[in-house]
């Protein structure tokens, strides 16, 4: 095992140990039977602010408890746990731990390239738990750390649904975003707060007496515990801050203000009480987040770090041991911050030096992320710059293998290096662009595109002079440079067609094709999407896209680019869903997908991608179960991608949910899918995010809202989007306009809805992209009906007919409601004269059966509205009341006593809220729970 495995393997154990205590500690009896009272409730809470003895009070108690009763499992979160699957492996991990192998399936399941949902493994978790006869206690310390909402979510549904064996804890420093309302109101939920865990005046007492060995008079007791409020840590810092035979009054009448001016001038009292060599350890290794002895005598330039390590760790100088061999070190989170407030204070010349040494150690440890970051604290922009560079080739082959939170993590580390440094290596400057292209701001991006355009154009330039060229390009040779050239004019391309410059794009495009070598089929492909993207959006000529797309799809799969030629052959099909041709849209992603199951490509999740355009098929079809399975598998395979590029395919991935909810009649679960694509789009750039709106969800966004009768805030969308300055492409723009058609339409506003649909039926015509015409068509339709111009009306109907017909469109017409259907009636019985209609059978029996399901649905939902769900017992007895039994008849009927009765229908009136028995049938039959024979 290598160094850095060593490093990597210690540190994640140290995650699951509960901490130990350095000191001595101070009996608190009143907590820790509070916490044995938390046992009988599924979760606790224990929220308070920093310094309150939240980790001491649970790591106490928690080595307190008998093995036979339950198994403690203890997890010390930190930022890289915001990453849901790191989370998720841990909690497996530690449960793991407890009870070797038999969480190792679900581990191994969460790690595997196939994993399941997060939610599906949870079921398979709680299901496990329940068979096991174990009882498990999780503590979750730090949780305050956690801002990634996806774990919020997760840990939500455990929550939600815990089984008896899992009891959990949550130690925080502010409440998390889990639904604790509903497990109050359940009595689900033990609360811990910070006045609870303040120190009364008995537990300060015993601070000082047994744990500082200093005897305070009672007056001083009671001024200490007063002016520190019971904060444990000031207790802590006061007793190290009092000399000997020194009145304590003295220093706590100058402890005034909030906490955090108490903290410094206590830490800063602390320090200069200590040897000077100690106060020299503790401000230059403040900087680190965790402690070895190596790393301390690295950053110090001395030996000896291991002994003074432990020599803090007895004297209780806020210093906890993360592992069971005393190897790994941390400060305690506030001593650390004043700490280190107090080394900007006096020697901030050192931060830079400091945080550079602590990067070469682990640089030379093999630990790059880390290297990474104290580089870019010491400002050494050029060491970082090469740090980042030894991933330059992973990264190019798109091959990195991180997740999305480490990714946004390298978009702030590329950020913070000044443009000049990062520009002056081509290379790994493209290499990022292209990593970054759908996340990193806009400004960003163009100015390390201008950078390395002028760097590379200046190489070429000064050899075709014959001159020297850059020193850090000697070695490149022509060919490459102009590879280079090429795919950077290739991102300007791409960065173009998604915003008001697309056809400017197609111009860039044929300039980068010429640099590009032949076998630079990467670069090649980007290309194609771009003109693809360019011809759709910008050019409006949806056929030239859709050719651009099948071509560079099978020169990919000629050329063994099997994951390239997946991808390919998805975007074909996004924009092929726009021209109306869904049988050979459904026929291309059934290729796609066949070419990713049947190869080893390095991205084997990426048949998600053209999954999604299946699913938009087998909804318009009208196929909601089948559509509805086949997203949410595309969406478990594209969430796996864990590369930003793949951003928007999981961005369409919900857009398409949202589409099938909305189609199902679901507006919760629609709701909840665009609060992902909104939560996604927050960590795009605004032009990738507005152009894959565009496609479906600027105008699924307006009909959910009209959906839910929220027609203000739609009114209030259209409002300010002619208020300020549209970007996006002349596609996007258009999109727009149909949504704000919509909003005119669902205000009883015709006029305006024919004004605004004509320009847009007009450009998507010519652009012959006939799924949209059709939307257009309909909704002219319902325009020209609601001013009662019935000729027109249908003239519209027919001609969306006519279109819709030869592909099978169902769902356009479903989802624009019964006003739709009443037209097609009318439509019918015009064209009955001329003969058979069999399209427009089909399509008004599909809204019959629409209703139908939707009727049953209500009636499921009354049902399922009752406070407690009748017996099946409750329901015979009721059953029998409906025909006008008596109790006797009822009794002799079920074979039952007349007491059993009487107790039966007492609960009938309870359950369905009604005084008597005519006032049961009623509500009964107006709930679904009678035959219809009654």
């Amino acid at each position: 095992m290598n160094a850095s495995m060593v490093i990597q393997s210690q540190l994640l154990a140290t995650k699951f140990f509960v901490p130990t205590a350095s000191g001595p500690l101070i009996a608190r009896p009143r907590l820790t039977a509070l916490l044995d009272q938390s046992l009988k409730y599924p979760l606790t809470l224990v929220s308070a602010p920093a310094g309150f003895g939240k980790t001491t009070l649970l790591s106490t108690w928690g080595r307190s408890l008998p093995v036979s009763t339950s198994r403690l499992c203890w997890i010390s979160l930190d930022e890289d746990d915001n990453d849901p699957q790191l989370f998720w492996a841990s909690v497996l991990s530690a449960l793991d731990r407890q009870l070797p192998h038999h969480f190792t399936p679900l581990l191994l399941q969460l790690q595997s390239q196939s994993r399941p949902p997060l939610k599906q493994l949870l079921v398979a978790l709680i299901n496990l738990l329940v068979e096991s006869m174990q009882r498990f206690v999780l503590i979750l310390d730090d949780y305050h750390l956690i801002t990634e909402q996806e774990v919020h979510t997760t840990l939500s549904y455990l929550v939600q649904h815990l089984p008896p064996q899992l009891h959990v804890i949550i130690a925080t420093r502010a409440d998390p975003p889990l639904p604790l309302p509903m497990q109050r109101v359940r009595h689900h939920l033990l609360e811990v707060r910070t006045e609870q865990l303040r120190c009364t005046i008995e537990e300060t007492r015993a601070f000082f007496d047994e744990v500082m060995h200093i005897h305070l008079p009672h007056e001083t007791i009671q001024e200490a515990t007063a002016r520190t409020e019971g904060w444990l840590v000031s207790l802590r810092l006061l007793g190290l801050s009092l000399p000997e035979r020194a009145d304590p009054l003295t220093i706590l009448q100058q402890i005034s203000g909030k906490q955090r001016y108490i903290l410094d001038y206590l830490t800063e009292v602390v320090l200069q009480r200590q040897p000077q060599d100690v106060q020299t350890f503790l401000l230059s290794t403040c900087i680190l987040e965790h402690l070895t002895a190596s790393l301390c005598d690295a950053v110090m330039q001395q030996t000896g770090s291991q002994q003074m390590l432990q020599q803090l760790e007895q004297a209780n100088v806020f210093v906890v041991s993360l592992d069971s061999n005393r190897q790994w070190y941390r400060y305690h989170a506030l001593f650390a911050e004043a700490l280190y407030h107090q080394l900007k204070q006096t020697h901030a010349d050192l931060i830079p030096l400091l945080h550079s040494r602590a990067s070469l150690w682990y640089a030379q440890h093999d630990q790059t992320t880390e290297a990474i970051l104290h580089a870019l604290k010491a400002k050494e922009w050029q060491w970082a710059a090469d740090l980042i560079e030894r991933k330059s080739l992973e990264l190019n082959a798109l091959n990195w293998g991180v997740s999305h939170y480490q990714l946004f993590l390298l978009r702030d580390w590329l950020m913070q290096i000044p443009a000049d440094v990062i520009s002056a290596r081509p290379g790994l400057c493209l290499a990022c662009i292209w990593m970054l292209v759908f996340i990193a701001p806009q400004t960003v991006l163009e100015t390390w595109l201008n950078a390395v355009e002028a760097t590379l154009t200046n190489a070429l330039t000064q050899a075709d002079h014959q001159e020297s060229a850059p020193s850090m390009l000697v070695s490149q040779t022509r060919q490459e440079l102009e590879n280079m050239l090429g795919e950077a004019i290739a991102y300007r391309a791409l960065l173009q067609s998604l915003d008001e410059e697309g056809e400017a794009a197609l111009l860039l495009c044929q300039q980068a094709q010429a640099l590009l070598s032949a076998d630079n089929f990467g670069a090649r492909s980007h290309i194609a999407v771009t003109r693809l993207f360019a011809s759709y959006t910008s050019a409006n000529d949806a056929a030239a896209a859709i050719q651009i797309g099948l071509r560079a799809g099978s020169l990919n799969q000629t050329t063994g680019n099997t994951d390239q030629a997946i991808s390919l052959m998805g975007v074909t099909a996004m924009h092929m869903i726009g021209t109306g041709c869904l049988h050979e849209t459904q026929r291309l992603a059934q290729q796609a997908i066949l070419l990713g199951k049947k190869s080893d490509a390095l991205f084997p999740p990426a048949v998600g991608w053209p999954m999604v355009w299946q699913a938009e098929v087998l909804r318009e079809w009208n196929q909601l179960s089948a559509a509805l399975s086949c997203v949410e598998e595309a969406i478990k395979l594209l969430v796996q991608l864990e590369w930003t590029i793949s951003l928007p395919h999981v961005l369409h991935g919900y857009s398409e949910l949202l589409r099938i909810s909305l189609s199902r009649g679901d507006d919760n679960a629609a709701s909840s899918a665009l609060q992902e694509i909104e939560r996604i789009g927050m960590n795009m750039h605004q032009p990738s995010y507005i152009h894959s709106c565009s496609y479906f969800i600027t105008i699924d966004k307006v009909r959910l809202w009209l959906v839910r009768g929220e027609l203000d805030r739609a009114r209030q969308w259209a409002k300010e989007l002619d208020l300020k300055r549209r970007h996006g492409t002349p596609f996007a723009r258009e999109r727009e306009e149909v949504a704000c058609a919509r909003i005119f339409l669902a205000a009883s506003q015709p006029d305006l809805t024919l004004q605004q649909l004509e320009p847009v039926f007009q450009r998507a015509t010519v652009g012959q992209r006939w799924s949209h015409v059709i939307e257009i068509r309909l909704l002219q339709a319902l325009a020209y009906q609601m001013r009662q111009e019935e000729t027109q009306a249908l003239s519209a109907l027919s001609e969306g007919v006519c279109l819709a017909e030869p592909e099978g469109y169902i769902r356009s017409f479903i989802d624009e409601g019964v006003p739709m259907e009443t037209l097609l009636y009318r439509l019918r019985k015009r064209d009955r004269n001329s003969g058979p209609t069999p399209y427009l059978d089909t399509l008004l029996t599909a809204f019959q059966q629409e209703r139908m399901v939707r009727v049953r649905a209500e009636e499921q939902a009354q049902v399922q509205a009752l406070p407690e769900p009748l017996s099946k017992r409750e329901l015979e007895v009721l059953q029998l009341l409906a025909h006008g039994a008596s109790n006797q008849e009822i009794a002799q009927e079920l074979v039952i006593a007349l007491n059993t009765v009487k107790r039966h229908v007492c609960h009938i009136f309870a359950k369905l809220g009604v005084q008597n028995r005519f006032h049961a049938v009623r509500q009964a039959r107006e709930l679904g729970l009678l035959g219809e024979e009654l």
